[in-house]
């Protein structure tokens, strides 16, 4: 009886992961390209043919939702991303890819503003964790090249991370305000620079 019970649950857990799968799938097909500025998570869900009470169920919140949406796209562009590059070269790609969608960088700029409002909601915890992760990779990755370096050139690593961070996510802003922006080559600039500097 209890495993049969134990079954029935899972089953309806599986159903119901599915279900959220199925529903975020939508919704970052669809936010992508119009991103989701001013929309309310009932007009979000009419948009994708959801009820505002299951978009509440499996996401909580309008931020919750659009975290997710944000993690999807990250999750879309790591498997499209050649494992041979750089992490340098991944924020250049990524920002190559980025531009085909205004709808994401609008919605990134969005939840990255919300995540420094006070309290704790999903854009803080979802940027906070983000940014800790790409700065350890990028230090780890420019460790190698800096280990070469005199010993008072080394202490600017943890400033050039943080300086390639910002100038990424900047230049994504800039490229909204301004299309003619060139994301990927001037990160590609910046790059090169890191390179010889």
């Amino acid at each position: 009886m209890l495993g049969v019970a134990a079954d029935g649950v899972r089953g309806r857990y599986a159903k119901g992961v599915e279900r959220k799968r199925e529903i975020l799938a939508v919704a970052y097909e669809r936010l992508r390209e119009t991103g989701a500025s001013g929309a309310s998570l009932r007009a979000i869900g009419e948009s994708i043919g959801v009820s505002h009470g299951m978009l509440t169920h499996y996401f909580g919140s309008r931020e919750g939702l659009l975290v997710e949406v944000i993690r999807e796209h990250d999750r879309v562009n790591d498997e499209r991303m050649p494992d041979s590059v750089s992490l340098v070269q991944r924020m250049r790609l990524s920002a190559e890819f980025n531009v085909q969608f205004p709808g994401m960088v609008s919605l990134f700029t969005e939840m990255l503003a919300k995540s420094v409002e006070a309290g704790d909601g999903p854009a803080r915890s979802f940027f906070t964790a983000r940014f800790a992760r790409a700065r350890v990779e990028l230090a780890a990755e420019l460790g190698g090249q800096l280990a070469a370096l005199p010993e008072e050139r080394r202490a600017d690593a943890a400033m050039l991370v943080d300086l390639i961070m910002a100038a990424s996510d900047g230049l994504q802003v800039r490229w909204l305000l301004e299309p003619s922006v060139d994301v990927a080559g001037t990160l590609g600039l910046l790059e090169r620079l890191g390179r010889t500097g």
